[in-house]
């Protein structure tokens, strides 16, 4: 009996072991492909500031992460660091289109709607970069901010860098109420969601 729970002790150690060193090579794997986020400010001013989207409530009404990246992007606007706001986010968890209701937000904070762009075709932060890029092309704007929360900041920096603009990450404030858990919660979510994306060939 001794024997036999002896092998498994060094059979389990073995699987931790591997496991481990899996881990090991996959978390630098991560750390290669998927860089920090790039939030060094290189001017003093950018044209717009990207808001990437999220879930809007069943009354159309943003939720607290969306309402608190609206809010930094305000305040970038309002601090004359960026010219235009640009709004990017489809209809993708009800028939709410994210573009608009955070429009109607920033309107309530205080931006005038002239300086307020809608993307409404996003139904990810890949679609957020690009259609909100392509508008920036269009509009001729050459350089961003794109502001989302600190959970999904390397993400967003991804997609942003394959943009070929000039930009900057900005991270809104943790919605109130939000604990510490659950922000680390989400942080370890999104970057799972980017590696599982990154195997399917979503890179």
């Amino acid at each position: 009996m001794k024997k036999h729970i002896s092998k498994l002790r060094k059979y389990v150690s073995k699987l931790n072991w591997i496991a481990s060193g899996f881990l090991a090579v996959n978390g630098l794997l991560f750390c290669m492909m998927f860089r920090c986020p790039k939030k060094r400010w290189e001017q003093d001013r950018y044209d717009c500031a990207i808001v990437c989207g999220c879930q809007v409530g069943e009354d159309g009404v943003p939720s607290d992460m969306l309402k608190a990246r609206v809010e930094k992007a305000v305040e970038l606007w309002k601090e004359k660091k960026v010219q235009y706001l640009i709004m990017s986010g489809a209809a993708v968890h009800n028939e709410y289109i994210e573009a608009e209701a955070m429009k109607r937000y920033a309107i309530e904070l205080g931006v005038s709607e002239e300086y307020i762009l809608e993307e409404k075709q996003a139904v990810s932060t890949y679609h957020n970069l690009v259609y909100s890029t392509r508008m920036m092309r269009h509009c001729g704007f050459k350089d961003c901010v794109v502001v989302t929360n600190s959970w999904h900041l390397r993400k967003a920096d991804h997609y942003a860098r394959q943009s070929g603009m000039r930009y900057v990450m900005a991270a809104s404030d943790a919605p109130k109420g939000q604990s510490m858990k659950e922000t680390i919660r989400l942080h370890i979510q999104t970057n799972l969601h980017m590696y599982v994306n990154m195997w399917k060939g979503y890179y």
